[in-house]
């Protein structure tokens, strides 16, 4: 399959940096602890501001194809070979709530072993691959400053997130005229996702990173039909608070799931922007190519023990190889942010 034009190289200088992102990525973090807060003294609880309900870990293998292009063979996928992993289906939503309720759902990739020079975080330097999705292909907020309005919003109005996400965007102003439809409209689709079983859903990145020479967005796209059936779900879905966990473990226990690992290649500056992860890359200019496969065995998920050997597991798109890094002033804020929910979520360890 050939592009529509060449992928453009990475290069050091592919972002643009706003002067004072510093100072607002540091607000960011102000009004993250005290969300983080609040929330610890609702439920007792050291959460994360996101991802809260998780749906089940599971064990995995990331097998990378033989004989890829080299426009493919970057960075984790430049040899074919066999890293094991752990992935981790949840909610999108910073509450626990009912599996009914209309809710984005993500997926997190834990890739272990990977070889080359990672990044360092919060003082280390780790040898996994991070990779975290949702089930939309792009993000309600454009930048920083979006972002920063966002947290502002929950922070000192104790919002959900859509309805957070909708004051952000019409900042106060009541007049259409002024309102950010394009990401108004990208929050509901994000919040507002029908229930359907976590391994029949295709997950993206949503924002680039760096694909070894070149710059590319992620996806994990499942390649066989799951032989549990949409009316189980929906019964367990009528009865059960955690159908989505039970689903999913009574078709691990059956089945094996094999999704495509995909990458989308940057091919033009105008319409697959780096700073602006609100606008979905062109797929008739550049489709989606598969690298590799994401492979879950049969395995019982089920046992709380099981559970719990992942407890404090934390996934950060920062714990990622020097050829893989994060960009675009999303992912940026993310850095920080991450370390942040997840140093506050390590208190509940100390703490028992």
């Amino acid at each position: 399959m050939s592009y529509v034009h060449s992928p453009i190289p990475y290069e050091d200088n592919v972002e643009t940096i706003p002067h004072d992102e510093a100072d607002d990525i540091q607000t960011v973090i102000r009004y993250l602890q005290a969300i983080l807060k609040t929330t610890q003294l609702k439920t007792h609880e050291f959460r994360a501001d996101v991802h809260v309900k998780t749906h089940g870990y599971a064990h995995a293998e990331l097998k990378v194809l033989p004989n890829l292009p080299q426009q493919l063979a970057q960075g984790l996928f430049e040899t074919e070979g066999t890293y094991q992993a752990v992935v981790r289906f949840s909610n999108a939503s910073s509450q626990i709530q009912p599996d009914a309720v209309p809710d984005g759902r993500g997926i997190a990739i834990k890739v272990y072993d990977v070889t080359g020079e990672t990044i360092l975080v919060d003082g280390i330097r780790g040898p996994t691959q991070d990779l975290v999705m949702i089930n939309h292909p792009v993000f309600f907020a454009r930048n920083v400053k979006d972002y920063l309005r966002l947290e502002k919003i929950i922070a000192e109005s104790e919002e959900n997130v859509l309805g957070a996400a909708q004051q952000t965007i019409t900042a106060g102003n009541w007049n259409p005229l002024y309102w950010h439809w394009h990401e108004m409209l990208t929050a509901a689709a994000i919040v507002g996702k029908l229930p359907s079983h976590p391994a029949s859903q295709t997950y993206y990145t949503m924002s680039p990173i760096r694909f070894g020479n070149y710059i590319a967005k992620c996806r994990v796209k499942p390649i066989e039909d799951l032989q549990t059936t949409y009316l189980d779900l929906i019964t367990k879905l009528a009865t059960e608070s955690d159908a989505m966990r039970l689903v999913l473990e009574e078709t691990l226990r059956n089945q094996e799931l094999l999704f495509e690992f995909q990458v989308q290649l940057r091919t033009s500056e105008n319409t697959m922007p780096i700073e602006d992860p609100t606008i979905a890359w062109p797929e008739s200019e550049s489709p989606y190519r598969t690298v590799g496969h994401l492979f879950l065995p049969r395995q019982d998920i089920g046992p709380l023990r099981h559970q719990d050997a992942f407890k404090n597991l934390a996934f950060n798109v920062w714990h990622a190889l020097t050829t893989h890094r994060p960009l675009g002033g999303i992912n940026r804020v993310r850095r920080w942010a991450y370390q942040a929910s997840a140093n506050w979520r390590r208190q509940e360890t100390t703490a028992t």
